[in-house]
């Protein structure tokens, strides 16, 4: 707080008034000295009379007089910028760049609903899913596609469920995401609920034995591209082995290879993926009998940073292949015997440490059988995405609708999440950048509006860097290299 008096005027100094008699001397009339705290202003007045014949004083700032005869003028006064409207706009240009390629698929199978839809994912995306924030998290984005979506919760719950109800429509946009992938992934994951109204979501067996409400999510992911192509939702109670009665709605084309773990290990699930000429590689159970019907050979492989002695026989109909990761073995059976020194356990298990088995449908090098396997984490780390980012499991619907609209818009978020993934490592980034970084980075950059007018923002050094490397250029420009050495002589023809 200022003292009492600060800004009252008091009798200037000597020396200002010393300049001030200097002043009058040389003919310069008209000046004042005031003291305002520890500063003299200087003021030109001037007299006049008014209409009435009364005696006024104008009076007009010069500025601040200093000890050697200075007056330093006033700073020119700036205007007052009223702000209207704040936008982001960053993030809201990478999402749309992000979505075009399922942005054409979506109108088509959605007409009336898929402006909602990208409002929805968009929202999913910047962790703003719940029904009440997404009206708000939209109106602080740029509308870069002009879609203008109804913001309401109430009609964006109303837009949920009819897109739960229109399976065939979700059939359609399935069918404009799918690509040519010969190797796909197929897994089930569990997703908690706690929805009252929901008969899909029941207590039910699942690999957790958890006795709490939920469904179970069925994906299909290729393997090349690592892109989600099918979902489909079936009730907590229902067994890995329900996804027979969906590979008619895969969309798959004949001779495609299905990767399973080994919860898909059952006869009659993979009788019936061979009567539609579907190829398999499943993982075997640990009590299987092909343990005891195939060996490990002489013959190994180099996989990463192990050695993979491996095995091959006709089993059951197909081929069985027995690997043995001798890196895992030896950790194994270390841990066998620490936990049979403490009592907490039957001691290491010498025939199958290390080992384990796949059923394949086909004749094939077991390196490039193993490979294809291992590549099946792909389908795990979308389900990590789905639930950890996107949040898949945050569901408090209602009813059956609103839990099926939930999951399709979360796959929806998927395709945009992995897109901007794959912009990310094509940039060779992956290991300093993950997607929820590049959206707070680019979230910086704002659309303001002020007084009618649209004020322009300096692009930060850190959104230059990073748009140039991504190689997405929307605040920045491509550098233009220079040709180096002399210009050649042009020789006139004659």
């Amino acid at each position: 707080m200022y003292p009492i008096g600060y800004y009252m005027s008091y009798e200037p100094d000597k020396w200002a008034k010393d300049w001030l008699k200097k002043q009058r001397a040389n003919g310069k009339n008209g000046l004042a000295v005031e003291k305002r705290g520890s500063s003299h202003i200087v003021r030109s007045q001037k007299l006049f009379k008014n209409e009435f014949g009364k005696r006024c004083k104008d009076s007009e700032y010069l500025g601040v007089l200093t000890p050697d005869g200075r007056i330093m003028p006033p700073k020119p006064r700036v205007d007052r910028i009223t702000i209207i409207d704040i936008k982001d706009s960053g993030s809201a240009k990478l999402l749309a760049r992000a979505s075009e390629r399922i942005l054409p698929g979506l109108q088509k199978a959605f007409p009336y609903d898929y402006r909602e839809i990208v409002e929805l994912a968009f929202s999913r995306c910047l962790d703003r899913g719940e029904l009440k924030n997404t009206g708000k998290c939209w109106k602080r984005l740029e509308d870069v596609l002009g879609l203008r979506p109804n913001t309401s919760p109430k009609s964006l719950s109303e837009t949920l469920s009819r897109i739960g109800r229109s399976r065939g429509s979700q059939d359609m946009f399935f069918e404009t995401v799918h690509d040519d992938d010969k190797e796909m992934a197929v897994d089930m994951s569990v997703i908690f609920s706690k929805a009252r109204g929901a008969t899909l979501s029941k207590k039910g067996y699942n690999r957790f034995r958890a006795t709490v409400p939920h469904v179970n999510l069925v994906l299909t992911c290729g393997l090349t591209r690592g892109r989600p192509q099918y979902m489909n939702i079936v009730p907590g109670n229902v067994r890995e082995g329900a996804a027979v009665n969906m590979l008619d709605e895969f969309g798959l084309e004949e001779g495609t290879v299905l990767v399973m773990d080994r919860a898909y290990c059952n006869n009659e699930f993979l009788s019936e993926v061979k009567k539609r000429k579907f190829e398999y590689i499943v993982a075997a159970k640990r009590n299987s009998k092909a343990y005891n019907e195939v060996s490990v050979g002489s013959e190994m492989f180099k996989w990463r940073n192990s050695a993979i002695r491996y095995g091959k026989s006709v089993f059951n109909g197909g081929y069985a292949y027995r690997f043995e990761n001798l890196s895992q073995r030896n950790a194994e059976l270390v841990d066998g015997l620490t936990a049979e020194e403490k009592g907490r356990g039957r001691g290491p298990d010498v025939e199958k440490a290390g080992n384990f088995m796949i059923f394949s449908s086909m004749d094939m090098d077991a390196k490039n059988v193993y490979r294809i396997y291992k590549t099946r984490c792909t389908i795990e780390e979308r389900f990590d995405t789905a639930k950890n980012c996107l949040s898949a499991d945050r569901m408090y619907m209602y009813d059956d609708e609103h839990v099926l609209g939930h999951l399709f818009i979360t796959f929806i978020s998927l395709q945009i999440w992995m897109e901007i993934s794959d912009i990310i490592d094509k940039a060779d980034m992956l290991g300093s950048y993950s997607v929820r970084d590049v959206l707070d980075t680019y979230s910086v950059m704002k659309n303001i509006t002020a007084n009618g007018l649209r004020i322009e923002q300096t692009v930060p050094k850190d959104v230059r860097e990073l748009d140039e490397k991504l190689g997405l250029y929307m605040f920045t420009e491509p550098a233009v290299k220079k040709k180096r050495g002399r210009p050649k002589n042009k020789i006139a023809s004659s």
